[in-house]
């Protein structure tokens, strides 16, 4: 019997899945197709599950990948930037070569001489839908704690609160680039800006979408500077807010919900 030796193969931002062969097949389909729907029908997922990942690539790239236009002389519908068809042709070159290393790699499996045991990367996903990239300005340390200031691509700033040991394990100083990660339903929303304490984040933008079912509604809102932050919240309150796309309104989140990562 022939040994062989497979793996898959994925351009990572620390632990955080950023292009792998589905999502450069889905960017491929958004670009012949132009639509998000279409798109996500060819690749035989739902909607939102396309959207999700258009999402997190937005938020993990240094630049935008995939942009929305609405109806007009130059037309609507979603369209992939330069950039993401430059990071397209790169993940086709890096892959022939990965495919490559593992062609040779399979010759060298014996099986007559004993095994070879491969051991793959720790495949951590983490549940928090929100992951921002940030870069410290600032850093307050107290007796126990510090706070720590990160500028958004959009170059709006927020706040975290760590531990002093934390700040020192990942050794974090001015100019670190760090994830920031919080749960969807760690925002709260409003359209009031001024209803918030002056030690809460605010993240304000435009409603994109809006995903419900029988009990909870996902609020997608794009921020300035492109990144998308998800809240999730009862029917109850957004028939109250009265929420719709479009919308202009502020999600709120505590520093001490915000946990940091570094890659």
């Amino acid at each position: 019997m022939k040994n062989s030796v497979n793996g898959r193969f994925w351009i990572n931002k620390s632990e955080h899945n950023f292009l792998g062969e589905g999502r450069i097949e889905l960017l491929m389909h958004i670009d012949k197709d132009g639509s998000i729907t279409k798109a996500a029908k060819s690749m035989k997922m739902s909607y939102r599950a396309a959207w999700d990942a258009v999402d997190a690539m937005n938020n993990l790239s240094e630049f935008p990948l995939v942009t929305s236009a609405k109806g007009g002389k130059g037309g609507g519908g979603t369209h992939l930037t330069e950039y993401a068809k430059e990071l397209i042709n790169t993940y086709k070159i890096l892959q022939e070569e990965h495919q490559r290393f593992l062609d040779n790699l399979s010759k060298r499996v014996s099986e007559k001489n004993g095994h070879i045991h491969l051991l793959g990367s720790l495949d951590i996903r983490i549940s928090a839908r929100n992951q921002l990239r940030t870069k410290v300005i600032k850093i307050q340390k107290g007796a126990l704690e510090s706070t720590l200031f990160l500028e958004l691509n959009n170059k709006d700033v927020i706040t975290a609160i760590i531990t002093n040991d934390s700040l020192t394990t990942l050794e974090i100083t001015i100019g670190t680039e760090l994830y920031a990660l919080f749960k969807a339903n760690a925002l709260t929303l409003s359209d009031d800006s001024s209803s918030a304490k002056n030690d809460t984040n605010r993240f304000t933008g435009k409603i994109v979408r809006i995903e419900r079912n029988d009990l909870n509604a996902e609020i997608i809102i794009e921020l300035k500077g492109g990144n998308t932050v998800c809240s999730v919240l009862s029917i109850e309150l957004l028939d109250k807010l009265n929420l719709k796309n479009s919308m202009q309104l502020t999600a709120f989140c505590k520093p001490q919900n915000i946990i940091l990562g570094r890659w």
